[in-house]
């Protein structure tokens, strides 16, 4: 293999393939590469590709490492590799070994919507929600909790031992034991299960860590620094005695302690595994030289932190401006005049722009200007395809159809659209399947057997029953996609489409994702049966959650808007980032009180968030600051971020200050003075105004 396009620490990180290897890969400093040209070493080496495990945190970038690599090696062993993110290695390993992991044959993965439905229902039972409760809980908090303590491995009673005077705290730890429970019963995992509980089931297990052990040789994990207490444990106990675990991250870029990420994790690395080789890569193939300079200056002020600096390849480039506005209007209006000049007069192609920003929030009056200009834009970090509830609808009817042993989906299906059966009816069902040893679907087929159940509702469920039974005796006929497709015209989804949004254009909007989803399943048929195989709907329905919506099916040539967080792995030509001021970069929350540590609160988290957004530009970079914002109807004066004062002065001759407030001025003078002429003329001449 050629290594001759590596520079000597990337060759170095290539060629280093025993023991443990830490990679502290700066921004835009090639880390791709390496792990591509890492990876295909080891197979020259006559390594097996199914000994080798290579993981990242999106499905996307673990589709593209397959990409590079099958360029490299071949398609045919690239797809031997096992490539993915942390979950959807635990979802193979759990359908690979069951028995060995507790779960059921065939289990469940419940996604988010589905999580938040268990809760919810758990509120309703613990009297925390519904009429007769005086308060409604944020779903989003309590999930939020258990989320994070079974990533830290922290049993009910430990949760209950915690010092809190939060009622989120209290009631997320009264609720914790029966969520546990409540999946337990629905043959069911979550997304955290994919990991803890291969965590915790190889460290009980001494025979079953042994045989994962000799599967998996080579384990290398990109952006590490965003792994949890859970995935590194996980990775510990995929270890084996060669201790080949090579992890590529930069702690300057670490953003997601809010969430549960570990930034000790790498930091911590090479403490941890003392003979652990550190390689630094630091040149920086992305920015030109004032961007990186900015960077660095802006950076070295965290203490928690691999000493190393970004190294500029580029050469040139224009100084960095901080653009001051008398107020918010001022600065998105600024902003968008910008990039107007940007594409019109410089003729930039729009996906070559970004704005960037802290909070969601600021972006709505910058969407109004750009709208105003005409100039089309896209919104990242949107929800995400598959969450969509018309097509999470969708999804529980073809759950009905090739896996009805699903009783969320089922539940979801009598729901949805309306058809009169209310919650205890359900629950009459519910308690026959399980006196009866039966499915709820079993119990939806026999509900004339069923006491306490009215009319109306028996009716209603006859009636599913039937449209159920006719599109499953379809499938002997016909594609599951098109079965799914008649089923759904005969039970009037798209009807109830309609009546939510009230729009034609926006019915035909929305259902668009369910069209997507008919052609993922005829795609997902038809390469079963070109393999001449049967199609294996328990993978496909299972990994369905796992898969987020691909950013590429959007227009190619549209300036994106985005948050800190989902800029993060992105870079364009020119970026603009708004609101760097006190209260907003770095957050206003971050020095308050920590809640069960569901907020960081870290300045130094702060730093590296914006560190993030400096970097994802490549040639030309503006921070706008407001003096004035408006909070709750009053006007206030804000104060410059600390930040600013962390990058390199005027005099450096990479920074440049812009204040529109002084062209401002200097427009309103200029008026003044040719009024004044005007009026100095007419007296002259006698003539009245």
């Amino acid at each position: 293999m050629d290594l001759s396009a590596l520079n000597p620490a990337q060759r170095e990180a290539v060629l280093h393939v025993q023991g443990p290897l830490l990679v502290l890969a700066g921004a835009g400093s090639g880390k791709t590469r390496v792990i591509t040209h890492r990876i295909a070493h080891l197979l020259e080496r006559g390594v097996e590709p199914g000994q080798i495990v290579a993981l990242s945190f999106t499905n996307k970038a673990a589709d593209e490492m397959r990409e590079r690599i099958a360029k490299m090696v071949g398609k045919k062993r690239a797809g031997e590799l096992v490539l993915g993110t942390f979950h959807s290695l635990g979802a193979w390993m759990m359908r690979e070994d069951p028995k060995g992991f507790d779960v059921p044959k065939r289990f469940q993965i419940l996604d988010q919507g589905d999580v938040y439905g268990v809760v919810r229902s758990l509120l309703r039972e613990h009297g925390y929600h519904g009429p007769a409760s005086k308060r409604r809980f944020d779903l989003g908090a309590i999930v939020q909790r258990i989320s994070l303590w079974k990533n830290d491995f922290l049993s009910t009673e430990q949760v209950k031992n915690i010092i809190s005077s939060n009622d989120y705290d209290d009631i997320a730890s009264e609720l914790y034991d029966s969520y546990e429970d409540r999946l337990r019963s629905l043959a069911c995992v979550d997304f955290d299960d994919l990991v803890c509980r291969i965590a915790s089931h190889l460290q009980e297990d001494a025979d079953c860590q042994q045989r994962w052990r000799e599967r998996f040789r080579y384990l290398l994990v990109d952006e590490y620094q965003d792994t949890n207490t859970a995935q590194f444990q996980m990775l510990l106990e995929l270890l084996g005695p060669e201790r080949n675990l090579c992890v590529v991250g930069d702690d300057d870029q670490a953003i997601y302690g809010w969430r549960g990420a570990k930034v000790a994790n790498i930091l911590g690395f090479d403490v941890y595994f003392r003979d652990a080789k550190v390689i630094r890569l630091e040149a920086n193939y992305r920015s030109k030289p004032p961007i990186t300079t900015c960077a660095n200056a802006l950076i070295v002020h965290n203490t928690s932190r691999h000493d190393k600096e970004l190294v500029p390849a580029r050469r040139g480039g224009e100084k960095v401006q901080i653009v001051v506005t008398r107020d918010g209007p001022m600065e998105s209006s600024w902003v968008a005049d910008k990039i107007y000049e940007l594409v019109h007069k410089e003729r930039i192609p729009g996906r070559e722009i970004a704005v960037l920003y802290r909070s969601t929030r600021q972006a709505r009056i910058v969407e109004q200007n750009l709208q105003e200009h005409g100039i089309a834009f896209r919104v990242l970090g949107g929800q995400p395809f598959y969450d969509k509830k018309e097509v999470k609808d969708a999804t529980a009817y073809l759950k009905c159809l090739v896996m009805p042993s699903d009783e969320i989906a089922v539940r979801r299906a009598l729901d949805t659209p309306s058809k009169g059966i209310g919650r205890k009816t359900v629950e009459r069902l519910g308690m026959w399947a399980e006196s009866h040893d039966k499915r709820l679907i079993d119990a939806v087929h026999h509900v004339a057997e069923i006491d306490g159940i009215g009319a109306r509702p028996r009716h209603a469920i006859e009636r599913f029953s039937q449209q159920i039974r006719h599109a499953q005796g379809q499938l002997h006929q016909t594609t599951a996609a098109e079965a799914l497709r008649n089923l759904l015209v005969e039970v009037r989804l798209r009807d109830n489409v309609l009546k939510d949004t009230g729009s034609g254009e926006a019915t035909q909007n929305r259902w668009s994702g369910v069209e997507f989803l008919l052609n993922s399943v005829d795609k997902f048929e038809r390469r079963a049966w070109d393999k001449q195989a049967k199609p294996k709907w328990n993978e496909y329905l299972g990994n369905l959650n796992l898969k987020k919506k691909d950013e590429d099916e959007e227009p190619p040539d549209l300036v994106t808007l985005s948050t800190f967080h989902s800029a993060k792995g992105l870079e364009w030509g020119n970026v603009f980032i708004l609101g760097v001021e006190e209260g907003t970069m770095p957050h206003k929350r971050t020095e308050a009180p920590r809640l069960s540590d569901a907020i960081s609160g870290d300045i130094e988290e702060e730093r590296r968030l914006l560190y993030v957004g400096i970097t994802r530009a490549r040639d030309r970079l503006w921070l706008t600051r407001a003096t004035t914002r408006v909070d709750r109807g009053r006007e206030l004066e804000v104060l410059p971020s600390r930040f600013l004062n962390e990058l390199p002065d005027e005099d450096s001759g990479v920074i440049e200050q812009y204040d529109v407030r002084d062209q401002e001025k200097l427009t309103t003078q200029t008026m003044e003075e040719l009024a004044d002429a005007f009026m100095s003329q007419l007296a002259g001449s006698g003539t009245r105004p």
